[in-house]
């Protein structure tokens, strides 16, 4: 009797082992809702795609994802302990856990059409001409920016990227101002006028920003930037934004 009882105490914390060892190679990580650098279940994100990159090197790891959360929900979520990671995290003030080294770089840029030849190397390069730009820019990007569209011939912000591509590809505008990522995509669900992403050009006239994803774990943050490192050493990193830029069109 004594024999069966320590047997079934051996499975009964062998069971439990393996469980709680499962559990622990599993990760729930929230999503954005920004396509196309986060989309809804089975369609392309360009984050996403950095993200299962960075876990091919964590081979132990099951990731499930959730998506289209709004950056509010990720932050609220990850702090009630609901999932194990977020992103996108801008800063640690945001979170009760950690933060990874940055991962997502956006690419705020002014956008204007091939056609018209206008030169803007420089923020200060958007004074007098008419510009639409995404909700909350000017108080975003800064007080040079700031003092540049109050100078503008007309300046309007807008809720949907749609309607900045379809702004700036009517001629209503002369500059959009926004991620690049996200105007081509919106540009090639409007293409009612022929326009395509090469008929563009882009100006790089604001400074890089990155995001990380929020872990509540700080093991988990750093398994990430040591796979991190190994994918961006790989030159695959890069490889994931150079053929968002070709899937969409854009090949200057």
């Amino acid at each position: 009797m004594k024999k069966n009882t320590k047997l079934a105490s051996y499975f009964t914390l062998t069971t439990c082992f393996f469980s709680v060892n499962l559990q622990a190679k599993n990760l729930t990580i929230a999503l954005g809702n920004f396509e196309p650098l986060f989309s809804e279940q089975g369609k392309p994100a360009l984050f996403k795609d950095l993200i299962d990159g960075v876990y091919t090197y964590l081979p132990h790891r099951k990731i499930n994802y959730r998506y289209m959360f709004s950056n509010a929900r990720l932050v609220r979520e990850l702090n009630a302990h609901t999932i194990d990671g977020a992103a996108n995290i801008f800063t640690q003030k945001e979170i009760q856990g950690c933060i990874t080294q940055p991962v997502f770089a956006y690419s705020d840029v002014a956008i204007s059409l091939k056609s018209k030849y206008y030169t803007i190397n420089s923020i200060s390069d958007l004074n007098e001409k008419s510009v639409v730009s995404y909700q909350r820019a000017i108080l975003l990007l800064g007080s040079e920016y700031k003092q540049a569209v109050l100078r503008s011939k007309h300046y309007k912000e807008v809720a949907q990227p749609l309607e900045q591509a379809k702004l700036l590809s009517n001629g209503m505008v002369d500059v959009s101002i926004g991620d690049k990522y996200i105007f081509l995509h919106s540009l090639k669900n409007h293409a009612k006028n022929g326009l395509k992403a090469n008929d563009f050009d882009i100006h790089d006239i604001f400074p890089p920003v990155a995001s990380s994803i929020g872990f509540n774990q700080q093991k988990h943050c750093d398994e990430f930037d040591q796979a991190l490192i190994k994918y961006k050493n790989s030159g695959k990193y890069q490889m994931v934004y150079q053929n968002y830029l070709n899937q969409l069109g854009f090949t200057q």
